[in-house]
């Protein structure tokens, strides 16, 4: 009964999240107080994918924000599209995050994901939330890599992420960018 709880719960928590996705979303078009309208670049796509899974039936986050800044900090423009949880068990799913646009002469950016408080999981022996309450996913990312194929894709590692905190579990991320 207590793990039917923890999973109604850790369900309710995420659809909990799930509100006020426009308060989320900005379009790459609509310049924002710290980008300039003149603003223009090359447009890379940013994705998340779960790898090397234990065994989870499933493994519910959701992302809050994403950021791109240029090496001294200036806020580049991103339009987040995940709106909804992913389940990284799919291993063939490399989910939509957002897209973000890189002006010319730079070599390199800094990238951020920052997911929502909690998701949830579920295994053979039950189900529970995830506490993804961790420091933000970080990395920079190289322009030349990202023109290669025009995105980035984020590998993060569930066997080596995801432990065991009593009936939850805690996201501490072990993660690949793949360009």
């Amino acid at each position: 009964m207590k793990k039917l709880m923890l999973s109604v719960m850790g369900a309710a928590v995420l659809v909990l999240a799930g509100c006020g996705g426009d308060s989320r979303t900005r379009d790459v078009s609509e310049p924002s107080p710290e980008q300039p309208a003149e603003a223009q670049g090359k447009q890379y796509a940013l994705r998340l994918k779960g790898v090397n899974n234990p065994g989870y039936a499933s493994a519910l986050v959701q992302v809050r924000r994403v950021s791109v800044t240029t090496v001294n900090g200036q806020a580049l423009p991103v339009s987040l599209k995940s709106r909804f949880p992913m389940d990284l068990t799919h291993p063939e799913q490399a989910y939509l995050l957002g897209f973000f646009q890189v002006p010319e002469g730079l070599d390199r950016v800094q990238v951020e994901v920052e997911f929502d408080d909690f998701g949830g999981y579920e295994e053979a022996a039950g189900g529970g939330v995830i506490d993804t309450r961790v420091a933000p996913l970080r990395f920079e990312a190289p322009v030349t890599y990202l023109s290669e194929h025009g995105h980035v894709v984020v590998h993060l590692d569930l066997g080596q992420s995801l432990h065991e905190l009593d009936e939850a579990r805690l996201l501490l991320p072990s993660l690949d960018v793949r360009y």
